[in-house]
């Protein structure tokens, strides 16, 4: 009897072990409420850009920091800066605090204080600094705006303008609402 208790014990733990352990949740990651909302990539010292069909450079987009989200399509950006280059020398620059990219950089809102130049060239003899808040940019239409206060300083005046809208490629501002200005030749 004892040498049929044995191996019958045996066998009752190893048939309770394996109902124990079906019975147990599939492992692997948990996905939790926290874990969907974290970033699937990120980088420091991030920099992409974009060419046209002849390899020249169109825009230029860098940040100390990215973090990618892919659920949302989105992009988390610290300290970015957007270089838009234009065949005609003029070049674009625009810094911001923080800012999004969204849906593979087809938008970007730039968040906090902005600050907008253009580098004097040929075609535009005359440095612009434009200080203002929260800019959208659509690249490939060479377009941003913004509905906030505005400061748009050249060298010979100021303005102030709620709301701004610049077309990068013409090298056009279009001021919204509420312009004032000082002019000093």
């Amino acid at each position: 009897m004892r040498r049929l208790l044995a191996p019958l014990l045996v066998a009752v733990i190893a048939g309770l072990s394996v109902w124990l352990y079906e019975g147990q949740p599939p492992k692997g990651p948990a996905v939790t409420a926290g874990s969907q909302t974290a970033p699937d990539a990120y980088m420091e010292g991030f920099t992409t850009r974009v060419l046209d069909a002849q390899g020249q450079l169109l825009y230029q987009l860098q940040a100390t920091y990215m973090a990618h989200y892919a659920d949302e399509r989105r992009s988390e950006l610290r300290q970015p800066q957007f270089i838009a280059y234009r065949p005609d020398g003029q070049r674009w620059t625009v810094v911001a605090d923080s800012g999004q990219a969204r849906d593979s950089n087809r938008q970007i809102m730039l968040n906090g204080r902005v600050t907008l130049q253009r580098q004097a060239s040929d075609a535009a003899p005359v440095n612009l600094e434009i200080r203002t808040r929260d800019v959208t940019i659509v690249p490939a239409d060479d377009y941003a705006e913004t509905d906030q206060h505005t400061t748009i300083i050249r060298a010979d005046a100021t303005l102030e303008t709620t709301g701004l809208q610049v077309h990068f490629r013409e090298g056009r501002l279009q001021l919204l609402s509420q312009v004032k200005g000082i002019y000093a030749p």
